[in-house]
């Protein structure tokens, strides 16, 4: 059976933490997370009722969209449902993870499988994050240079883009002399020694640094293995804020407001005025994401998509784009599907459950 760790870096390869917004909390919340894991509840919040449901369908991992802990509880009661939460889910071992900002700013993340629903093509984010990837280089003799690569790349150095198991190589001479304590592979103590080497050098997402270095060590012939890492700073157009991108064809603003009031569980679509012109360019963002409407507007969107927005976005929006809402939980509430879809990639017979007790907070007449 595998433990929560298992389960949660299956989550990690797709929407990693380095992802997520410097002001965010997603990551681990309650809980021991090298336990089995008996099964998992999706879900967008962790309240007692979500805990409550993983018990009752013998679950003991809770993955939630947005995190329970923002800020620090100065202690665990009962005031609170972030308290009352916490103290269900340490009373019964249910461990607690969120995926918030991660997930949203993933190339395969929240807001492309909005995009998905809309089939829109072309797709970019629409506030791209800088990537900060790593370059490493490492020297290896060059009969032992596939190996070293191979088990590089199966530590998950090298992708880029669409692409895995991506390195350049360049041949030359290493020098160096075993001093007394060493236990050279090649060479004699004291004895200056020259070997032919092969250079690989490949990309590391930030998460993986620490499995890349392990595979090195593990994998190289050499005692001492000389590798270098360096920082990068990659734009990468997939990864960050929003998605934008071209609708099949176009179509009228009506067709258009249509077809998102059909999106299921959506009860209430509000929208600024009518600007009477096709729907071509759509620009998108789950949740909260009123503050970007500028970055459609400057994209020259026909309409951005959101969850919920300020009044004063629906006046800004006038002239430029049709600006329209569907409600912070309805438009984030496919990231239980995209936990499902992710998991279960990785393991198939594992026990999911998307939750029948995740409930909007908001609620109309």
């Amino acid at each position: 059976m595998p433990t929560h760790l298992d389960i949660i870096a299956a989550l990690e390869e797709v929407c990693p933490l380095s992802l997520q917004e410097t002001w965010d909390n997603s990551g681990w919340q309650v809980g021991n997370p090298h336990l089995e894991c008996t099964g998992a509840i999706l879900a967008v919040e962790a309240t007692e009722a979500t805990v409550q449901e993983a018990l009752e369908t013998g679950c003991n991992l809770l993955i939630t969209h947005h995190p329970l802990l923002f800020h620090p509880l100065k202690h665990i009661g009962s005031r609170t449902y972030q308290e009352r939460t916490v103290a269900l889910a340490i009373k019964h071992d249910v461990a607690i993870y969120s995926a918030h900002t991660n997930a949203d700013n993933a190339a395969k993340g929240i807001n492309y499988y909005l995009a998905e629903r809309l089939q829109l093509q072309n797709t970019r984010a629409l506030v791209a994050q800088p990537c900060n990837l790593y370059k490493l280089s490492v020297m290896v003799p060059t009969a032992s240079a596939p190996k070293v690569e191979r088990a590089l790349c199966a530590a998950g150095a090298g992708r880029l883009g669409c692409y895995d198991s991506c390195s350049f190589s360049v041949e030359g001479r290493g020098h160096f002399r075993p001093l007394e304590g060493a236990n050279p592979t090649i060479g004699s103590l004291g004895e200056l020694e020259e070997v032919i080497e092969t250079q690989i050098s490949l990309l590391v997402e930030p998460h993986l640094v620490h499995k890349v270095i392990q595979a090195i060590y593990a994998s190289h012939p050499y005692e001492v293995p000389a590798y270098e890492l360096i920082s990068l700073a990659t734009p990468q157009d997939k990864i960050g804020t929003g998605v934008i991108g071209e609708l099949p064809h176009p179509i009228s603003e009506e067709e258009f407001l249509k077809k998102v009031s059909q999106w299921s569980g959506v009860k209430h679509v509000a929208y600024s005025h009518p600007l009477g012109k096709a729907i071509s360019r759509v620009a998108l963002c789950g949740g909260s994401g009123g503050s970007f409407l500028s970055n459609a507007i400057a994209q020259h969107a026909d309409v951005y998509l959101t969850g919920e927005g300020k009044y004063n976005d629906y006046l800004d929006a006038a002239g430029h784009l049709l600006f329209v809402t569907i409600g912070h939980h309805e438009s984030e509430s496919i990231a239980r599907r995209l936990f499902s879809d992710i998991i279960s990639a990785k393991f198939p017979n594992f026990v999911l459950r998307e939750s029948l007790y995740d409930n909007n907070p908001v609620n109309h007449l």
